[in-house]
C-alpha cells in the first residue's frame, strides 16, 4: 500500500478522544498516520478502526509511555529507523489531576508535568530540526481554555497548559520567517476520558451537559493547522471563556473557574418531597380518624349509660307502685 498523499503525520494520544478524531482528519486527507499512545491493545484497536474506515490509508502504531524521561528519544529513533519523514507533528497526549493541590497525588502530577510539558517540548525540539532543514512542516500543540486563566482544583494541569501557550507563541515568533508553522489548539471542556482520568467526572462543568464533542474540537484544530493559524479556539462557548479571561481580573476569573470546577451536589428529588408530604398528610388523617373514633366511642358510652339509668328509674317506679 502506498502513501496516497505523500505526507505523514504523527499524533500522540491517538487511541481515543481528540487525538483519535484528529487522526481521522488526517486519514480523510490521505495522510500516512503514525498513531502513538501508551496502551498497546487500545492503540491497536484504534488503528483497526482507522484502517476499516479508510482502507487506502497507512496507519502505523507505536506504543510508548511519553511520561517517562527517555520516551521521546525512543519514539524519535523508531521513526528515524523506519525512514518516516514527518510533515506534521501533533502533540496531543496529556492528562489532568483534580482536587485541592494540598491533597492531590504528587506522583500523578509529576507524571502529568512530564507528559504535558517535558515530552511536548522534547518532541518539538527533536522533529523541528528536520522541518527547518526542509523549510516545511506543521506542529499542533494541544493547549486549553485553561491556558488563559487560573484553574483552581486543577492547578497543575492549568499551569501546564499555560506553559504550552507561552512556549508555542514564542516559537511562532522565532519561526515567522520560515514555512514551518505552530498552531495551538485550545478546546473547552470536551466529552472525552479526560475528566474520568482526572477524577473530575462529578464537577459542575461536566454535569451541566454543555461539553464540546471531540469531533468538533478536532475539526476546528485541523482546519486551523492546515491554514497555518497561530491559534484555534473551537466552539462559541470557548471563545467567550477566552474573551472573559482577557477582560476580567485574574482573581475574578479564578473564582468563576473554581465554582465551575466544584463537585455538583445532587438535588433532592420532588418524589421524596411529595412522599414526605403524603406521609405527613396520611399521619394527620390517621390522627383525625383516631380522634373521631374516640369521640364516637365516648358518645356511644354516654348513650349506653343514659339508657341504663333510665331503665333503673323505671324499675324503681314500678316497685313503689
Amino acid at each position: 500500500m502506498e502513501n496516497q498523499s505523500g505526507k505523514t503525520a504523527l499524533i500522540t494520544g491517538a487511541s481515543s478522544g481528540i487525538g483519535f478524531e484528529l487522526t481521522r482528519c488526517f486519514a480523510r486527507d490521505n495522510y500516512q498516520v503514525i498513531m502513538v499512545a501508551h496502551f498497546p491493545e487500545k492503540l491497536q484497536e484504534a488503528a483497526r478502526q482507522i484502517q476499516q474506515e479508510f482502507p487506502n490509508v497507512l496507519a502505523h502504531t507505536i506504543a510508548v509511555d511519553l511520561s517517562k524521561d527517555n520516551a521521546p528519544d525512543k519514539l524519535f529513533e523508531e521513526v528515524q529507523q523506519h525512514g518516516w519523514q514527518l510533515d506534521v507533528l501533533v502533540n496531543n497526549a496529556g492528562f489532568g489531576e483534580y482536587g485541592p493541590f494540598s491533597e492531590s497525588d504528587w506522583a500523578k502530577e509529576s507524571a502529568m508535568i512530564h507528559l504535558n510539558v517535558i515530552s511536548l517540548v522534547h518532541l518539538t525540539k527533536l522533529f523541528l530540526t528536520g522541518m527547518l532543514n526542509r523549510n516545511n512542516g506543521k506542529i499542533l500543540q494541544l493547549g486549553s481554555v485553561a491556558s488563559f486563566m487560573p484553574a483552581p482544583l486543577q492547578s497543575v494541569y492549568g499551569a501546564t497548559k499555560a506553559f504550552i501557550l507561552s512556549f508555542s507563541e514564542a516559537l511562532q515568533e522565532e519561526l515567522k520567517d520560515t514555512d514551518v508553522t505552530v498552531t495551538v489548539l485550545c478546546p473547552p471542556a470536551t466529552d472525552t476520558n479526560f475528566f474520568r482520568v482526572a477524577g473530575a467526572e462529578n464537577s459542575k462543568m461536566v454535569q451541566d451537559g454543555s461539553m464540546a464533542s471531540a469531533e468538533e474540537v478536532a475539526a476546528g484544530g485541523y482546519e486551523a493547522l492546515m491554514k497555518g493559524d497561530a491559534r484555534a479556539v473551537p466552539t462559541f462557548k470557548a471563545k467567550m471563556e477566552v474573551a472573559q479571561a482577557n477582560i476580567l481580573p485574574d482573581s475574578v476569573v479564578a473564582s468563576m473557574m473554581h465554582k465551575q470546577s466544584e463537585e455538583k451536589k445532587p438535588k433532592k428529588t420532588a418524589g421524596k418531597k411529595e412522599s414526605t408530604k403524603a406521609s405527613a398528610e396520611s399521619l394527620a388523617m390517621a390522627e383525625t380518624e383516631t380522634g373521631t373514633k374516640k369521640k364516637a366511642s365516648a358518645k356511644s358510652g354516654k348513650a349506653e349509660t343514659s339508657g341504663t339509668e333510665a331503665a333503673a328509674k323505671k324499675k324503681n317506679s314500678k316497685k313503689k307502685d
